[in-house]
């Protein structure tokens, strides 16, 4: 049975839905993924946004193995921290590019533009800058990239025994995803009964069914158009969409 389980996945990918429904559901530990609250704290009377963040993460992740929306460092790197003197198991989560793209440009996080948001299209090419705790190059080409970057890192947990689970199996059928977690790793449900979170973890307005019908019946692709979907298609990469299960549009 594993005694600690650690998460990553993008933003905008439910982390916290399925963290929620971990902690629900399942008898084990889970590894911080954020900063505590007093970092947040500690960010509203110090000047700059990230640089505290990142440091906590830098003398903290031989304890939690980093943010959990960092790029996965090396087997061979994780293997040499502390963590892994206990069972220590490892979920990843990855969304479909195309929705992900349109949360992360409704959410681009901080410092990435100026006062005024590009549109969706310009947003698509533009360079975006990281943080430390991103473990990724300091400016990518463009947040497609940052796509193709970090979902790549997810597949060599696979050497790990990890699991690569998508949100849109986790929004369709999330009992079955907390029954595979349990089943793949051995870990004691908490009791007999499935338990659901039927609140959205970020937004009041909106709750499990909405993010069902917006997601299984794919309603985002009406906010996305043609040309956003050629712009995206020459960089992303395909073949880790189709070992995820995504289609690649635009292609018929």
């Amino acid at each position: 049975m594993s005694d600690l389980i650690k998460i990553y996945g993008e933003r905008n990918t439910n982390t916290r839905y399925i963290e929620t429904l971990i902690q629900l559901n399942l008898d084990v530990v889970q590894l911080k993924g954020v900063v505590p609250g007093y970092i947040k704290t500690s960010q509203k009377i110090l000047p700059g946004k990230n640089w505290l963040r990142d440091l906590y993460f830098s003398l903290s992740y031989k304890h939690n193995l980093g943010w959990k929306h960092s790029r996965v460092k090396s087997v061979r790197e994780l293997k040499s921290h502390d963590s892994f003197q206990r069972n220590i198991c490892f979920v990843s989560v990855t969304k479909n590019p195309y929705s992900w793209l349109l949360s992360l440009h409704r959410k681009p996080y901080n410092h990435q533009y100026g006062k005024t948001k590009p549109d969706f299209e310009t947003f698509l090419q533009t360079a975006w800058k990281t943080d430390a705790r991103d473990n990724c190059e300091k400016l990518l080409e463009s947040p497609v990239v940052l796509w193709n970057i970090k979902n790549t890192s997810y597949l060599q947990l696979a050497d790990l025994n990890g699991l690569n689970i998508t949100t849109e199996r986790t929004i369709q059928d999330p009992e079955s995803v907390i029954d595979m977690i349990s089943s793949h790793f051995s870990i004691k449900k908490l009791g007999s009964k499935f338990s659901n979170y039927e609140k959205s973890t970020k937004d009041t307005s909106k709750n499990f069914s909405y993010y069902q019908d917006y997601y299984l019946s794919e309603r985002w692709r009406d906010e996305i158009s043609e040309n956003a979907i050629e712009i995206i298609n020459k960089t992303v990469d395909e073949t880790l969409m189709k070992h995820f299960g995504y289609e690649v549009l635009g292609n018929t």
